[in-house]
């Protein structure tokens, strides 16, 4: 999906706050920015957010050293979550609709996104989480995807951010249990970009015991069919249907025909504006039928 003109802001900004975090000398950072805001401007017209996003990290990393800007919050958060993780896999299996409140908390983990916003909240965290039993999805779409899910042989799920990770384990446990016969890849990203969940974070937080783990093998935030790896299209390909978490996911699959459900929160001004909804509203849809935003 192309990039808006604002997502070329955004990435400008993002690498204007990790020189400010890592304190890159100013003559270096002036240096950095300039480099990054020619390589976007000779982007091609329909590259999309996370790919823009690919370059100017790339550059940031190439001329700075910095390659793992997110490394210190990755493991807060995967930390944070791993430590309610049984909690809240109690409370989710005490509720009558076990599916959806493992879904809720799934989606819920989406605000963990260091990428769409300049700063991740614990509080705010707190608060999400204390209030996912009020999360209003589209009931019929959650039905679809239950059904799907019973009849389906073989899942991939794409993975976005770590911490929220945490969640996804829970959502797949809870799959496991109601669909034996189900088998899920786990699909993460193939380097370190942002806070995306990589392969270390998923063996950190356990989905390595629960299912089959592959990386992309891309650093873009995202899931660009023409730039993961041949081993990774092809476990999409042979899957009934996929699940993909985050915006970037949302950006790189959206109009790719395949049979995903897309599951994120609203959160940066693009997708607000675009959805014609409150910050922080949660999606849940499928390809087939997400026509929202234009």
């Amino acid at each position: 999906m192309r990039a808006d003109k604002e997502c070329y802001a955004c990435c400008v900004n993002k690498a204007v706050t990790l020189l400010g975090q890592y304190d890159v000398p100013e003559h270096t950072a002036a240096e950095v920015l300039e480099r990054i805001r020619g390589r976007l401007c000779r982007a091609g017209e329909d590259a999309s957010a996370p790919v823009l996003m690919a370059q100017a990290m790339r550059m940031l990393g190439e001329l700075t050293g910095i390659t793992d800007a997110f490394d210190l919050p990755k493991k807060k958060y995967n930390e944070l979550l791993l430590g309610r993780e049984e909690a809240i896999f109690d409370e989710v299996m005490g509720e009558e609709d076990s599916f959806s409140a493992a879904l809720q908390y799934a989606i819920t983990g989406n605000y963990i996104d260091f990428g769409a916003m300049a700063e991740v909240e614990e509080e705010k965290l707190d608060g999400l989480l204390s209030d996912r039993s009020g999360m209003r999805l589209d009931q019929e779409e959650a039905a679809r995807l239950e059904q799907e899910l019973a009849r389906a042989l073989r899942l991939v799920y794409i993975t976005d951010n770590a911490g929220e990770i945490v969640l996804d384990k829970i959502f797949l446990r809870v799959m496991k249990e109601r669909y034996p016969n189900l088998q899920i890849t786990v699909l993460v990203r193939g380097m370190p970009v942002l806070n995306d969940a990589t392969m270390e974070d998923a063996e950190l937080v356990g989905i390595d015991k629960l299912a089959a783990v592959m990386t992309n093998g891309t650093d873009i935030p995202g899931t660009p069919m023409d730039g993961i790896s041949r081993e990774a299209r092809e476990a999409m390909d042979a899957a009934d249907l996929c699940i993909a978490k985050g915006q970037g996911n949302f950006e790189t699959l959206r109009g790719c025909g395949r049979n995903i459900y897309y599951l994120f929160l609203c959160k940066c001004e693009l997708f607000v504006k675009k959805f014609q909804v409150a910050r922080f509203t949660p999606v849940l849809s499928n390809e087939k039928r997400i026509v929202q935003y234009a």
